[in-house]
């Protein structure tokens, strides 16, 4: 178990071009630079991240999200992160993401942009709890790629799943994007089918080619090649955001 450590005193400030927050709670993301040599790269990277979340449907309709920054030192990172072979290929110290919760205020999503890692991965989780998100920058061929990977990560840690057939990790089948059969895939999404010719019931997703996806390609797919979440993600990641804004003054 490691000891306890205190990140206030790293350089953790409000990201400079935040949205206008009008959240009493809003929801924190947090990105952390890891084995950046220079800061100001992980500023850009931070830019560019931003700047495609802000244009994205239906992050864009909302103003409940708060960026930050956060930076250690190469001590300081060697003492809170340890790479492992296994997956997830980072593990953090326990008391690290609950001492950004007490600086932010709440639950945040804490997002580690590592320069020299090659694996990206999230927690699937829920909007409205805190996880993690790992992002290896040289599985990018470029910062719009690295962006939109961000994007899909992201969507892991609301709740949604990969709709990849040839997924490196599968995963079981589960609400909202990937049915384990027809019938539940009518449930989940069929009345959305009539309102346009993306939505369907295509073979594949999770890594089983049994079960049943609503788009062909999404951010959750290929998103290298995709500029959205599709129309069965967006509707369920406007739900879970309209819940968190029901507190906006």
């Amino acid at each position: 178990m490691f000891p306890p450590i205190n990140c206030l005193a790293y350089d953790f400030n409000p990201y400079s071009d935040n949205i206008s927050v009008k959240q009493k709670k809003p929801l924190n993301i947090v990105f952390c630079a890891l084995r950046y040599e220079n800061a100001s790269y992980f500023y850009t990277d931070i830019a560019g991240l931003a700047r495609l979340f802000k244009t994205t449907t239906p992050f864009k309709e909302f103003s409940i999200f708060k960026f930050w920054n956060l930076v250690v030192s190469d001590k300081e990172a060697s003492e809170t992160f340890k790479f492992t072979q296994d997956f997830p290929p980072l593990r953090i110290r326990e008391d690290f993401l609950k001492d950004i919760q007490t600086k932010v205020g709440g639950e945040c999503k804490l997002v580690i942009l590592d320069d020299k890692g090659f694996v990206s991965c999230a927690e699937l989780s829920r909007a409205d709890r805190s996880s993690l998100i790992i992002l290896g920058r040289e599985e990018y061929a470029s910062g719009g790629d690295f962006a939109k990977g961000f994007l899909h990560e992201l969507g892991h840690s609301f709740g949604l799943r990969d709709e990849c057939v040839n997924c490196l990790q599968r995963s079981s089948s589960g609400y909202p994007n990937c049915a384990s059969s027809p019938e539940e895939a009518q449930k989940w999404w069929g009345g959305l089918v009539k309102k346009g010719d993306r939505v369907g019931f295509i073979s594949g997703c999770c890594g089983n080619k049994n079960y049943i996806r609503p788009t062909i390609a999404s951010l959750m797919n290929d998103f290298r090649r995709a500029d959205d979440f599709g129309p069965v993600n967006e509707k369920y990641l406007r739900s879970e955001l309209e819940s968190l804004a029901e507190g906006e003054e």
